[in-house]
């Protein structure tokens, strides 16, 4: 049995980061470029100092698998939205991202969050899939210029979140 964690990122983080975001297929599916620890350890210091937003590293076991960021976290309509879930390519497909994104969630409405968004590319359809099992649906369409130059359509997407079980 597996023991998934999210944990709070901190300063040590940075070389996970820069290993998980520049994995090929994860920077292929996420559109993204190549990066170095010095920006990882840069971004986390200024997360760590926003209110605005938390990071977190997923564990399988006290290994580091995956990176869950939440933002939006000021907004006074209380929606919050996943700005990145990425788990390493060994760790997909087998209900982990679901069962964070799940925990999120949970954990959102305990503090009064009323809806949780995403945005996600609609070519992903293994990440929709898991969206839509976490009770997610598509609210609108939108193109964005990526951080690798290409330009691609991507869907929003809300679950609103049932605040009375907290």
């Amino acid at each position: 049995m597996r023991k998934i964690e999210i944990i709070m990122v901190n300063e040590n983080d940075a070389p996970f980061l820069q290993e998980l975001m520049n994995n090929e297929s994860v920077m292929t599916v996420l559109n993204e470029t190549p990066t170095t620890v010095n920006i990882w350890a840069a971004a986390i210091t200024e997360w760590l100092q926003d209110s605005d937003e938390e990071d977190y590293i997923i564990y399988d076991d006290s290994k580091p698998i995956g990176w869950l960021g939440i933002n939006g976290l000021s907004a006074e309509d209380k929606k919050a939205y996943i700005k990145m879930i990425a788990l390493l390519p060994e760790y997909q497909n087998c209900g982990i991202g679901q069962c964070v994104i799940t925990e999120i969630i949970e954990n959102l409405g305990s503090r009064g969050y009323v809806s949780i968004g995403l945005y996600t590319d609609q070519s992903n359809i293994q990440a929709q899939q898991c969206y839509f099992k976490c009770g997610f649906h598509i609210t609108s369409e939108a193109e964005q210029k990526m951080s690798n130059g290409a330009v691609v359509k991507r869907y929003i997407m809300e679950k609103f979140i049932d605040n009375s079980k907290a």
